[in-house]
């Protein structure tokens, strides 16, 4: 008994060093027994007026595929593969800048809207996924350019052509979106529409 009374006695002056020692030397404990937190800071540098007008939003889906074939060890070609999938959706909003537009009236009542250039305004609900597919000795062939794989995707040229093979549906929503305001202040007055090529 005398024994179990000393073991006691030590394990509990034991527990009161360790407890004093946590507070004194202000060891973070919390962050071995509790949840951890994350922490974000975010700055706005600058905000900027914008007149951009979206008439069109495009729902794109795809998957894109590259592979590379036949690597080289040793003046060899050895028969083996590497790839990449790149499965990607997005909403792709087509408009135009509205600070461009101008209204010219003309010597019979009738006003000539002059429309600028449509451009891309902006992607929204981005999501891709990425997969690899290697064989054993894939490590003999080049590596993959994800960054290249993106710039198909996401490029100038893409946009440009969601662009073109829309212009028709843009002059159309155009007409509608200034038609509709003209004419519920006046629906007697005539519109022209000149686009921009």
């Amino acid at each position: 008994m005398k024994t179990f009374l000393m073991s006691a006695a030590f394990l509990l002056v034991g527990v009161v060093v360790a407890v004093g020692a946590l507070f004194v030397f202000r060891v973070p404990i919390v962050s071995w027994i509790g949840p951890s937190t994350d922490k974000n800071t975010q700055i706005v540098n600058a905000v900027t007026r914008t007149q951009e007008v979206a008439l069109v939003t495009l729902g794109i889906e795809g998957l894109e595929e590259r592979k590379t074939e036949d690597g080289q060890l040793l003046f060899l070609s050895i028969p083996n593969s590497r790839a990449t999938f790149v499965r990607y959706s997005f909403d792709a909003k087509l408009g135009l800048d509205a600070a461009g537009v101008e209204i010219d009236e003309q010597s019979d009542g009738s006003f000539v809207v002059r429309i600028p250039s449509f451009i891309v305004i902006g992607l929204d609900n981005q999501h891709v996924e990425t997969a690899e597919s290697n064989d054993v000795l894939s490590w003999t062939t080049p590596e993959i350019n994800k960054d290249e794989i993106y710039n198909t995707i996401f490029g100038d040229d893409v946009e440009a052509e969601y662009l073109s093979k829309n212009g028709e549906l843009l002059q159309d929503q155009t007409r509608a979106f200034y038609s509709t305001i003209v004419h519920a202040i006046d629906p007697d007055v005539v519109l022209e529409f000149e686009f921009a090529q």
